[in-house]
Formats: C-alpha cells, structure tokens, sequence
C-alpha cells in the first residue's frame, strides 16, 4: 500500500528524518530533510503536512540560533495553518511567537487569551 501511494507519505518521511538528524547533531542532513519534507507536502497539496513541517523547522533553525530563518518559517507555518482553518493551532503559535519575541526585547510575556483569532500571518508580532 505505502508503495502505490509513495506521495501520500513521502512527506513525513522526510520529516521524520529531520527530525532523527537533529535528534543526532547532524544539521545538514537535518535541514535537507526538512526542505524536502516542505516541498514534497507543498507539491502534493498537504498544507496542514507542509505547516507542521515549517513549524517543527523553525524550531530547528530557533534552536541553531538563526532566528531571521526561525521567524520566516513560523511565518509561513502560521499562514499554512490560517489557510487549513486550524484558528486554535494559530492562536498558539502566535503566542509562542509573541512571547519569544517579548523575551527577546526584554520584556516579560502577557498573557493573552484562548480564544483570540489572530488572523493571517501577517498579524505576527515579528518585530
């Protein structure tokens, strides 16, 4: 079955993959596979796929300390999400992002409620 349907879980193949290789310290490999696991879910139309895949990289990159890539992928990961019509999946990762972004200037996170709507990523506190 998996083999008649190779694009139907190419994706997450490669970002368990990724994931394995950050697990190991191997960070080219790692951001190989979370390349191809965002293109192969973008190419077959899986975008809640291609929105866990930019959201799992941009952890990755945070990790590593390349925030610019880190907040790009959030981005694109929030927007992916917004267009699945996952609003509380939005909500969370605005908040996460809010608050990195607060502790980054120095100030202390708030506390926003639930069930905010925050609405496309261009909403993202990224500055």
């Amino acid at each position: 079955w998996a083999e008649s349907s190779q694009w139907t879980f190419e994706n997450k193949w490669y970002l368990l993959e990724a994931e394995e290789s950050f697990c190991n310290n191997d960070v080219e490999a790692a951001k190989a596979h979370y390349e191809k696991a965002i293109t192969s879910a973008k190419l077959h139309k899986f975008v809640h796929e291609e929105a866990l895949a930019y959201e799992l990289a941009a952890y990755f990159y945070l990790e590593l300390g390349e925030v610019d890539k880190a907040l790009e992928y959030f981005l694109l990961a929030h927007e992916r999400y917004h267009e699945w019509g996952a609003n509380g999946k939005c909500n969370s990762l605005f908040k996460f992002v809010e608050d990195f972004m607060k502790e980054r200037a120095g100030q202390s996170p708030t506390i926003a409620p639930e069930n905010v709507d925050s609405g496309p990523a261009s909403s993202l506190p990224l500055h």
